[in-house]
């Protein structure tokens, strides 16, 4: 399986027509668009963006995203974002947030959030972001793959820790790669760990949030992960809640997406 074909749209009939053809659009213009379901676009100049249900929005320049729900909005530049329900945000650079209800907004560079309600979690990761209200939690200066596992709650035993992976249809991830049931998947273009994209296998603590960097994910893995393995977080990453290795250092187990296994046959084949 390829990687999405990317497509420019300008109207809420472009974007339902790329999405109903399997392309990832990017929103562009002065447009209202609303999105739903476990679509993944990017909106970018000054589109006014609706996202709904598991949505995932990455949102550019001077945007307006409004998410519902439990949808997830990546905001960067001079973005605006309103949050509700479940929403999940991280706010990067000078972008702007009201976060109401249970929301859950992680807040960076020169970012500016307004919490609105007790239930409202902002971590906040350096000095210059700007937040008030909610409950507002500093995120730790993480430096370790054993940092990584013990803030997001990962157990390791033996030096080992159990990571997850999201997938599709096929067991292979966005990016084509096979992590099929009874394999151990290993990275073709390990590059030693010096960047926290690209050159490695890509890891969540959980199902969940595997599902958050793949919209289009159907399956989930638990993968047998070594620590030695891991490249470690560093304070600049973009994507705190993925960690990259080089390996799985055993067999990835099929799961549900809280993490509970699957009666799954192991199929034939590997990693490509």
């Amino acid at each position: 399986m390829s990687a999405k074909e990317t497509v420019q749209v300008k109207t809420q009939q472009e974007l339902d027509t790329a999405l109903a053809e399997g392309k990832f659009p990017i929103l562009i213009g002065t447009g209202w668009f609303t999105v739903r379901g476990s679509s993944h676009v990017e909106a970018w100049e000054s589109s006014h963006v609706e996202a709904w249900e598991s949505s995932h929005v990455e949102a550019w320049e001077s945007s307006h995203v409004e998410a519902w729900e439990s949808s997830h909005v990546e905001a960067r530049d001079s973005s605006h974002v309103v949050a509700r329900g479940s929403s999940h945000v991280v706010a990067r650079d000078s972008s702007h947030v009201e976060a109401w209800e249970s929301s859950h907004v992680e807040a960076r560079d020169s970012s500016h959030v307004e919490a609105w309600g007790s239930n409202v979690a902002v971590h906040v990761w350096g000095s210059p972001a700007s937040v008030t209200g909610g409950v507002q939690i500093a995120a730790p200066n993480l430096r370790t793959a054993e940092d990584w596992c013990a803030y997001h709650g990962v157990p390791v035993k033996d030096g080992i820790s159990v990571l997850y992976k999201a997938v599709r249809d096929d067991y292979r991830s966005a990016h084509a790669l096979a992590y099929i049931p009874g394999t151990a998947p290993e990275a073709p273009d390990w590059d030693g760990g010096k960047l926290e994209c690209g050159g490695g296998l890509h890891f969540a603590p959980h199902p969940l949030v595997a599902l958050e960097f793949d919209g289009g994910a159907t399956r989930f893995l638990a993968c047998p992960v070594a620590i030695s393995d891991c490249r470690p977080p560093h304070p600049d990453d973009l994507h705190p809640s993925k960690i990259k290795a080089r390996r799985c250092c055993g067999p990835v187990v099929e799961v549900d997406r809280y993490g509970k296994p699957l009666a799954t046959v192991p199929a034939q084949g590997g990693a490509s």
